[in-house]
């Protein structure tokens, strides 16, 4: 089975990250422009790391696939 995140989860997480990210930068007492980098920064690697991780746990279900190991599992990409 493939869980898709609903939008609302989406939502949800990137507003839990976003108020994360800038109670850090008024921790931190960043100015503005070091806030806007700090948050670009933060959700360019939590992105990379998301699709990297996306990509690592599609290969290894349709391995898992091709050996017979899967329980059921159906092979159709998210979309």
């Amino acid at each position: 089975m493939i869980l898709l995140m609903s939008t609302d989860n989406k939502i949800k997480w990137y507003q839990g990250l976003t108020d994360q990210v800038n109670t850090l930068a008024e921790e931190f007492g960043l100015d503005d422009g070091q806030s806007i980098r700090f948050r670009d920064f933060t959700f360019n690697l939590a992105r990379e790391q998301y699709r990297t991780g996306n990509k690592s746990g599609a290969s290894w279900a349709f391995k898992q696939a091709r050996e017979g190991g899967g329980r059921n599992i159906p092979m159709q990409p998210a979309t």
